[in-house]
């Protein structure tokens, strides 16, 4: 498989065809014994928070999905039990996110990285079957050895 899959171009047309106000990828940095994971990738964000943002798997949202390796959708955090514990949440927080859909992206039979896509402004959640991403550059969109 080549490595020439532009992220930030991709991040840019999902955002832009589905109308989504800010689309992430976040992944663990290989060389990091402890797997770190960081907002790698960013498309429609309001600052560059984002980049102070690192996590360990089972923190925040992409931490919570890439343990799991189950998406998480939020159509609407106020409403969700994510909102009681926001501050454990640093990417809803700094991108200002009503709504939200984070999936796992599987490489070599585990999650390597999770997309989320956000609306801000209690702005709905496009109508998409997550299904749809079976494939994400060099990841896959879900689980083919177990699915």
């Amino acid at each position: 498989m080549s490595n020439d899959f532009n992220f930030q171009e991709q991040l840019n047309q999902i955002r832009n065809t589905y109308d989504f106000d800010f689309v992430g990828l976040a992944m663990s940095s290989e060389q990091s014994a402890l797997c770190h994971i960081k907002w790698q990738y960013v498309s429609g964000n309001l600052n560059h928070r984002y980049k102070n943002i690192e996590l360990r798997k089972g923190r925040g949202i992409a931490g919570i999905v890439m343990k799991s390796g189950k998406p998480i959708i939020i159509n609407n955090i106020e409403e969700s039990p994510y909102n009681d514990q926001l501050f454990n949440y640093p990417i809803i927080q700094s991108e200002q996110l009503t709504a939200l859909i984070a999936m796992p992206l599987w490489k070599h039979n585990r999650v390597c990285g999770v997309l989320l896509s956000g609306q801000r402004d209690n702005k709905p959640l496009p109508e998409i079957d997550i299904d749809q991403f079976t494939r994400f550059g060099p990841f896959y969109g879900k689980d083919m050895i177990n699915s």
